[in-house]
């Protein structure tokens, strides 16, 4: 695609008379067009080989609203072309109505420029078949890509303009089939005589506007989504995945490093019974001391034996060359029973709890515990020093996952509104 279209490149012209009223009619495939409309009556008419003119019929005699009038030029393909017809187009019983202007390529060739609800595309005939994957399946499987039927129908004509190397009116016999791989499409035209295959693309505004020469604004504003609109035309979702693959990996080599430079160390491993006092208060707990290696992130691991009990464990790190202390508190419960025949338990006999940059030292814990009643309860208390923590792992992976969670979502979210202006959304025959 080129930013400016050149004119004067497409073949020359030449006129003939509208047999109706007259009106000098100007056109542009010379050799290969049989069928006219006058700009003037709206009248359509085939004139072939000197004979004289056959009308065929009337179009509305309103002036269609051409957004690239006949004649205009652009450069589109890597050549070329020439606007020279417009049909306006309506889908059977329904009201939805679409334009297709015919282009002139400068090796003598059609394409079509349909557009829909402000969404563009180029048409393009081919010799190729294409059959679908199995008798009476909606799909079509071509050059790797697998193409689902997204509406099947049959057209009116509501007005045209322009000239044409065919009877338009014949359009209205055929059942035209639509399969969509966005942003291809497979067409597929037919009736009782020819069976015709056509190749199409989607081509945006921008793209489109430059191959003319036009401002984007003179475009018809597009809403919905087109039939074969791109999901993502910039490929985000493409490079996010591939960012999100190469942190995950740089998180995973961190953490062997991390592992290799820092291994992890159990420094605590006692066992421990609540015991109660002659007042009834629960004594505290003092553990055997141990070396940190800092600064470092300090797991602690905490159990208990536990049955419909709970028991509450303020916890104090120690360092017992500086007097500085750390703080936490953990409560364990757990409770279980038989109600209705149905056995229920709620909360656990176990938690954990991190400590970060614990600076290096000699340290003890002074555990307080609480209980309910004067019951003696069983408790362990492990500490490791630079434990690989998972619960951090799996942030920073939510973290990644968070962009492309995003994109799936909103290509999801995309594709459901596409379908929703197909009849054959459900249908995965």
């Amino acid at each position: 695609m080129i930013d400016m279209a050149t004119f004067g490149q497409t073949s020359p012209s030449a006129t003939l008379p509208c047999p109706k009223c007259q009106t000098t009619i100007t056109y542009y495939d010379v050799s290969g067009s049989l069928y006219y409309v006058c700009p003037n009556c709206y009248t359509f008419f085939k004139y072939e080989n000197g004979e004289p003119p056959e009308i065929l019929t009337d179009f509305p005699n309103t002036n269609p609203s051409l957004v690239f009038p006949i004649g205009t030029e652009g450069y589109l393909n890597n050549q070329f072309v020439r606007v020279v017809g417009f049909i306006h187009k309506q889908e059977a019983g329904t009201s939805y109505n679409w334009t297709e202007h015919m282009l002139l390529q400068q090796d003598g060739r059609y394409v079509q420029l349909a557009e829909y609800q402000g969404h563009w595309m180029v048409i393009e005939p081919t010799e190729r078949i294409y059959r679908q994957f199995s008798p009476g399946s909606n799909y079509i499987d071509a050059d790797g890509k697998s193409y689902k039927l997204f509406n099947r129908y049959k057209a009116d004509i509501l007005n045209a303009a322009g000239e044409f190397d065919w009877n338009i009116l014949d359009d209205k016999t055929l059942s035209v089939s639509e399969y969509i791989n966005p942003p291809y499409m497979l067409i597929s035209e037919e009736d009782d005589k020819r069976s015709d295959w056509y190749e199409a693309h989607y081509i945006s505004q921008v793209d489109l506007a430059k191959a003319f020469a036009i401002d984007k604004q003179s475009l018809p504003a597009s809403y919905g989504v087109g039939a074969i609109e791109p999901a993502d035309p910039e490929d985000r979702w493409g490079a996010a995945f591939a960012f999100t693959g190469m942190m995950l990996v740089a998180v995973i080599v961190a953490q062997v490093i991390l592992n290799i430079v820092k291994p992890s160390k159990q420094l605590l491993n006692e066992s421990f019974r609540t015991e109660v006092d002659s007042a009834g208060a629960v004594k505290p707990v003092i553990t055997s001391s141990f070396d940190v290696a800092g600064s470092a992130a300090l797991n602690f691991d905490l159990s208990a034996t536990l049955a419909n009990a709970w028991i509450e464990l303020p916890i104090t790190l120690v360092n017992e060359q500086s007097g500085r202390v750390y703080e936490f508190t953990k409560t364990l419960e757990y409770y279980h029973g038989v109600e209705s025949g149905e056995s229920w338990s709620e909360g656990s006999s176990t938690d954990n709890a991190v400590l970060s940059r614990i600076p290096s030292g000699r340290y003890h814990l002074n555990i307080y515990p609480a209980i309910e009643g004067v019951r003696l309860i069983p408790f362990r208390v492990i500490v490791e020093q630079n434990t690989t923590l998972t619960s951090n792992l799996v942030g920073i992976l939510v973290l990644l996952a968070i962009f492309p969670a995003y994109l799936f979502w909103s290509r999801q979210s995309f594709e459901t509104r596409r379908w929703s202006n197909s009849d054959f959304a459900d249908k995965e025959e």
